[in-house]
């Protein structure tokens, strides 16, 4: 134990120096360990257990005030089996398989005189006023920020497919978002997007070729020691060859957050309507995210923000919002620092659909989805390293059949950030 610590102790300094360099790039990331027991098949009560490690690093060039460069990599190694490496032997015996992914490639450029910036590569993009459900995702195009008046203005454009380089079958995401700060307590934003769905492949989760359409906005707003906030996002969907696939639904979510001392406690409901239409496209489809509902600290019904290779969970958007049953939502979390470098994050949530028996789909065994109660305890050493034990519990409901089992999913977890 004690030549571990010093080892440790070793890297830290060594990681520090690093970054004191005279070199204009710098390094940081993090490397996480998880051991992993899960059973989250609600029609069974079969269980999975297995170990999993990541290690992300972002290289940023700062070459000089105004030009960055920047490539963020990861490296998946599941113990035992290849992971997302395309060698067959990464993570296997001798674990020489090509693992390394990159997440983001890009150049930034920082307009002189201005506070202006706009980027061009590989970058991670998501709808995070809006719990990610449209998109949450790296992807390549080109993206800017900046402030006209009291406006900050950000947006891009995004090519997520290209097939034949023909513009009758790609995959175009348009974005723009204006957010205005009219005091110190209250801003508010709105949000424009597209994806001009050329693709016969219909990546957005659609039967058809498909323009989808979304208007969203937001605000926050601080009283007396509260946070209030909310956002609505409504999607429109019109097809490219016919109206077949024409539709819009709408979400909404409502939010009450407190902070005190070392604590917060935040409140959330979300409401997504059932899709009653005979075509099926007034519903959010399955889309480019995977990140949906990830700051509750939830891992069945919502994405476990952790999670390297395991289950993200979001059942409830995954079972519900998209299938067309719609969704509503409450959900309590909250964090609490405690002595020692110790911490608490806790979450709990109940779920049911919108409707069980909408026209767009089949008639279900039940409206309630489930409960789940979910808690984290970790304890932090030297500022960097994390150790912790999370867990997850889902009392599952009718929707999945009169008798289902119920799920759970546990995680011993080191994080080490740089």
């Amino acid at each position: 134990v004690e030549d571990l610590k010093v080892e440790i102790n070793q890297l830290t300094a060594e990681v520090e120096e690093l970054k004191k360099g005279d070199s204009p790039f710098t390094v940081n990331g993090y490397y996480r360990l998880q051991a992993t027991s899960e059973s989250l098949d609600e029609t069974n009560e079969n269980s999975s257990s297995f170990v999993d490690q990541r290690l992300r690093a972002k290289i940023t060039g700062d070459l000089n005030d105004n030009v960055s460069l920047v490539w963020y990599g990861e490296l998946d190694s599941p113990w035992g089996e290849k992971g997302s490496c395309q060698g067959d032997n990464c993570g296997k015996l001798s674990a020489d398989g090509v693992g390394v992914e990159t997440k983001n490639v890009y150049a930034e450029l920082k307009v002189p005189n201005s506070d202006w910036k706009v980027r061009a590569g590989v970058q991670g993009y998501g709808f995070g006023k809006y719990e990610s459900l449209v998109t949450n995702d790296d992807m390549n195009g080109v993206s800017f920020a900046g402030n006209v008046g009291m406006a900050t203005l950000t947006g891009g454009w995004f090519k997520w497919e290209e097939n034949d380089r023909d513009s009758a079958d790609d995959v175009d995401f348009y974005m723009l978002s204006a957010e205005l700060h009219p005091s110190e307590v209250f801003h508010y934003g709105l949000t424009g997007a597209q994806i001009s769905n050329s693709s016969p492949d219909a990546l957005n989760g659609t039967a058809a070729r498909t323009d989808d359409n979304y208007f969203g906005a937001y605000a926050d707003f601080t009283f007396n020691k509260m946070g209030y906030s909310g956002s609505v996002l409504y999607k429109k969907s019109s097809g490219r060859d016919s109206d077949a696939t024409d539709g819009d639904t709408y979400m909404l979510n409502l939010y009450a957050q407190r902070h005190w001392g070392n604590a917060s406690l935040k409140i959330h409901g979300i409401y997504i309507p059932a899709d009653d239409s005979s075509n099926g496209a007034d519903r959010f489809a399955a889309n480019q995210s995977g990140w949906e509902l990830n700051s509750s600290n939830l891992q069945i019904f919502g994405t476990d923000y952790y999670y390297n290779n395991g289950s993200q969970g979001a059942k409830s958007v995954s079972d519900a919002a998209y299938q067309g049953y719609g969704l509503m939502g409450l959900i309590v979390s909250g964090d609490q620092e405690l002595s020692n470098d110790y911490y608490l994050k806790y979450g709990t949530g109940y779920f049911r659909v919108a409707d069980d028996a909408p026209d767009s789909a089949a008639q279900a065994n039940g409206s309630t989805l489930g409960t789940e109660v979910a808690a984290q305890l970790g304890k932090k050493f030297a500022g960097v390293y994390d150790i912790s034990l999370r867990g997850s519990y889902g009392f599952m409901g009718d929707f999945y059949g009169d008798d289902p089992e119920d799920t759970y999913k546990v995680v011993a977890m080191v994080n080490i950030s740089y």
